[in-house]
């Protein structure tokens, strides 16, 4: 008898496992074929801990929003005729060049990312260049260093306005600004103030070469990122003479230069800096009146209304977060999408057809505007300007260099 009870009881499993597989995959009277695919890993690098961590917050939150639209959807249909999920997996880099690279493989190599979001910095995405080549898997951030460029790098791409881009608009922005307020550019001198890393060096160099060219007089210094006080760069910028300033920089320096200008006792100064001057914890370390008034570029306000994709972006964020969205949450949200974007038209998951779909992207309309690849790297060529009022940064303007794929070769000289 217990024998018999052994048997029967196998046989009922067995024909429990079929029903079920009948019930997923079809096979059975009114039973319908499974319309779900293996999912697809996306990898995030960024700085979980550190002094960037606000920024690697943002980011993924930016990441994960996007992609539960997608899964909410149903998901990516494939070549295949099924419909694949994704599933983020996120790795913390601490803004460090070595463990990047260590992050970056394990996502690609043990987790199966078959695009990378991220990491945070110009300097960590350079020193990723020959990785990329290697593992052939295609990487998408908001890197701004023209340096990039100068890599041909075809897995690497920054789905952001880079330094040159920046710096031309910018410095052209200080000297309009200048004019406005003075009726010509007679005594302009501008102190460019940046930080000595990759970010601040290439931005610097892309300042002076604008401003020789425009004939207009300058001074140029270099601060060290680790420093939090610098006053004493202040104050050799006004004993040159400077009345006017651009500076890229990170949140540290941002902070810094505010407060150093602020108290030795400049006022309503024309001043200009990188997108880092509308980030939310930058602002949050800030005075009013340290930067009132002040502009930077940037590609997205929360505060901004006028762009239809924009504030429903900022709807769909202030649903799922207590914390308020900044241009690094918009940005990944945005790289996110765009690796969406090019697994569809592949129709494929696989890493060297996602590649080469970001290099085919053009005409992609995305809440910082609308994509158009170039042969390597650059995505974007449109950025905001923004103005700081009681510490809310308030988008006034945008300036795009293309308005079509035919435009993207003639700003190639400001790579």
């Amino acid at each position: 008898m217990k024998k018999f009870l052994s048997v029967l009881l196998a046989v009922l499993m067995v024909f429990s496992l079929a029903a079920c597989n009948q019930n997923n995959n079809g096979g059975g009277e009114g039973g319908e074929a499974s319309t779900e695919g293996d999912p697809i890993v996306f990898g995030v690098t960024t700085t979980v801990t550190g002094d960037q961590a606000a920024g690697g917050e943002q980011a993924v939150n930016g990441a994960t929003l996007a992609i539960n639209e997608v899964n909410e959807a149903g998901g990516i249909k494939l070549n295949d005729g099924l419909y694949h999920k994704i599933v983020l997996k996120v790795e913390d880099d601490q803004g460090d060049k070595v463990l990047c690279d260590t992050t970056v493989r394990r996502l690609v190599e043990q987790e199966g990312a078959v695009v990378i979001l991220g990491p945070y910095f110009s300097g960590q995405t350079i020193a990723l260049d020959a990785t990329m080549r290697e593992l052939g898997v295609a990487l998408i951030n908001s890197a701004t260093n023209v340096g990039i460029d100068d890599l041909q790098n075809p897995y690497l791409w920054h789905n952001r306005c880079d330094d040159g881009l920046n710096g031309v608009i910018l410095g052209k922005a200080v000297v309009d600004a200048y004019v406005a307020k003075n009726g010509s550019t007679d005594g302009i001198k501008v102190g460019i103030i940046c930080g000595n890393d990759d970010t601040g060096t290439g931005a610097a160099t892309v300042y002076e070469n604008y401003f020789k060219e425009n004939g207009i007089d300058y001074y140029r210094d270099e601060h060290d990122t680790t420093v939090d006080d610098l006053t004493a760069y202040i104050q050799k910028a006004i004993a040159a003479g400077c009345n006017c300033w651009v500076s890229s920089c990170h949140d540290k320096g941002a902070v810094a230069i505010a407060k150093a200008m602020y108290e030795q006792g400049l006022r309503d100064q024309i001043v200009y800096m990188n997108p880092i001057l509308a980030q939310t914890n930058v602002l949050e370390m800030m005075e009013p009146e340290w930067v009132e008034g002040w502009g930077c570029v940037a590609d997205y306000s929360a505060s901004d209304n006028s762009n239809p994709l924009s504030a429903e972006f900022t709807k769909k964020w202030k649903e799922n977060y207590t914390v308020t969205p900044d241009v690094q949450g918009a940005l990944y949200y945005c790289h996110a999408k765009l690796a969406v974007k090019a697994i569809e038209d592949a129709g494929s998951a696989e890493p060297q057809a996602i590649a080469d779909a970001i290099a085919k992207i053009s005409g992609y309309e995305t809440l910082i505007g609308t994509v158009y690849a170039d042969q390597y790297s650059n995505l974007i060529y449109q950025i905001g300007i923004t103005y700081i009022r009681n510490l809310v940064p308030t988008m006034e303007a945008s300036v795009s260099m293309v308005e079509s794929q035919e435009d993207v070769k003639n700003v190639a000289k400001y790579h």
